[in-house]
């Protein structure tokens, strides 16, 4: 018994460093893969930026038409930074922005309640459901003529275009969020004694935080599609007009340079949501963990 313990200690002292230096050898490949996945992140988008740049320069400066229709690159950027010091493209911004902000929240602050109490009532899901994949399938353009013979050129009839752009896209994420919740855990709730507000705020409304989210992000999204359709379209105002500008000057720079900006504008917003869902969710899983 004796020379049997005294085996298995031997036995064990020499496994124990080879575990020692397997462990370690993972952890080390671990943070190599790390390491190498965090290079390729950052380094494969930059090669991109970098090559495209690269060859959008050499395109426009050595083809003789090209820059009638592309601006070089440096051209671009020099007119970009002129445009964020001229007082004129800020009161653009305004113009265009007051529409595109007041829209978007009339479509947020009834899209959200609308799709959510929609998703958990099934027929008034199904009196609503056709005529809102009927809004995301047409096309909103169509509506544009219509929308600026009843109200006329006006601050509202970009509003009301605005709105239409964004709404289904608000309703239908957050309808499909609230309608998958899962029974049980209302039923759950109910067991508790929890009332209809409170089920409503802390199992539903939660649960659909998703696609609440989604919507948002979609919705941004198609707001800003809408303020640039009816301001180059229809109604000349705001960035359209400088747009529309840009254009018959010939100045292909300030048309990129204009169009740049509004993108990122759109881009920071979803990003801002996308943070926010993060924060939100991470917050919640804690709170149900303890």
């Amino acid at each position: 018994m004796e020379a049997m313990t005294a085996s298995d200690a031997q036995t064990a002292k020499r496994s124990a460093p080879s575990l020692t230096s397997r462990d370690e050898r993972l952890v080390r490949d671990w943070k190599r893969g790390r390491r190498r996945n965090r290079i390729a992140a950052i380094g494969l988008p930059l090669a991109i930026a970098i090559g495209f740049v690269s060859y959008w320069q050499y395109a426009t400066t050595h083809r003789s038409n090209a820059s009638v229709l592309i601006p070089t690159f440096t051209d671009f950027v020099r007119a970009t930074w002129k445009l964020l010091g001229l007082g004129d493209f800020w009161h653009a911004v305004w113009i265009s922005e007051s529409a595109l902000l007041t829209a978007f929240g009339m479509a947020v602050a009834i899209g959200i309640p609308f799709g959510i109490y929609v998703g958990r009532h099934r027929t008034l899901d199904g009196l609503t459901s056709g005529y809102l994949d009927i809004a995301v399938v047409t096309p909103t353009a169509v509506f544009m003529p219509l929308i600026i013979v009843f109200l006329g050129p006006t601050y509202w009839a970009r509003v009301t275009v605005i709105f239409i752009f964004a709404f289904a896209y608000i309703v239908l994420p957050c309808r499909v969020a609230s309608s998958t919740v899962s029974g049980d855990l209302v039923d759950m709730a109910h067991s508790y004694g929890a009332k209809k507000t409170a089920v409503w705020r802390d199992v539903i409304v939660p649960a659909s935080v998703p696609g609440i989210f989604a919507g948002l992000r979609q919705g941004v999204a198609h707001a800003f599609t809408g303020m640039f359709l009816i301001e180059l379209t229809f109604l000349a105002v705001g960035l359209g007009y400088l747009i529309v500008g840009y254009e018959e000057a010939f100045d292909p720079a300030y048309v990129f340079g204009v169009s740049l900006i509004i993108v990122v504008q759109a881009a920071v917003c979803m990003s801002v949501f996308q943070y926010v869902e993060n924060r939100l969710s991470a917050q919640w899983r804690s709170a149900g963990r303890k």
